[in-house]
């Protein structure tokens, strides 16, 4: 079992139970105490949990960073997946956007380690950690409000300097896809994000795992016929490809392209 799978095994068990024993969590995920024990001191490391003598104990007080390492964790080999998809829709050279959501932390991942020169543009403090290291890109940060909890900066200044950018490719890491409402966000201020970059954008690419299909959010973003591609994993349906593709915007799965 990988390990991010056996981090949602562990959380949802403390959350439920509040302690375990460390006995009691490694047969919950189904390996050995020993690599219990080196989970757990993952997750504490991360403030998810406390480690007692003889197990570990469900930390309460910091919901909303946990709700962020969470989404990073969640369907993560899946985002890893659709992120490979990246190389059918961003040239070496270009300028790209990123908005906030763990989604796009595995993108910059793929971006930093298959490509030599970009220009990158985004609101996304965690995706400026994982390039920062890529000598011959140029980032790119607009100013405004820093929010911790999701790990981004919104306001009014940090759209209108994304208007000041001609962008070949904006990749948008979403909360909802539905052939009714198309693009919807639960997070207002990202939401707001996405449509200065749609704006300036000639080519529009949303990455979503096949868990975002068929939802809709409370924000609406745009319409389905202003998105070009659609990255998402193997586990999207036939149904769904057809059903979306109606609507004018081209799926891209790992099957379907030889990746």
């Amino acid at each position: 079992m990988l390990q991010e799978n056996r981090f949602l095994l562990i959380i949802n068990y403390l959350r439920e139970h509040e302690v375990a024993t460390f006995v009691k969590l490694a047969e919950v995920a189904g390996v050995s105490v020993g690599t219990i024990r080196k989970d757990l001191a993952c997750l504490e490391q991360r403030g998810m949990l406390s480690i007692t003598r003889g197990g570990a104990l469900y930390h309460k007080d910091d919901l909303t960073k946990q709700v962020f390492d969470m989404r990073g964790i969640e369907n993560r080999e899946e985002k890893r997946m659709l992120s490979q998809l990246l190389a059918h829709v961003v040239t070496d050279g270009q300028a790209v956007a990123l908005n906030g959501g763990t989604t796009n932390i595995e993108a910059a991942r793929f971006l930093m380690e298959n490509y030599r020169r970009l220009t990158i543009i985004t609101n996304n403090l965690s995706v400026v950690d994982v390039l920062k290291s890529a000598e011959d890109f140029t980032i790119i940060v607009p100013g405004g409000i820093l929010r911790n909890d999701e790990h981004a900066v919104y306001g009014e200044q940090c759209r209108e300097e994304i208007g000041n950018y001609n962008l070949d490719t904006v990749l948008l890491a979403v909360n909802a896809i539905s052939s009714e409402k198309g693009i919807t966000d639960f997070r207002l201020e990202e939401s707001m994000i996405i449509k200065s970059m749609i704006k300036m954008a000639k080519t529009k690419v949303v990455l979503a795992d096949h868990t975002k299909f068929d939802r809709i959010a409370c924000m609406n973003v745009c319409d389905l016929s202003e998105i070009d591609y659609i990255l998402t994993d193997s586990k999207v349906t036939e149904k769904q490809i057809e059903e979306y593709g109606r609507k004018g915007t081209k799926i891209l799965i790992p099957e379907k392209t030889g990746d």
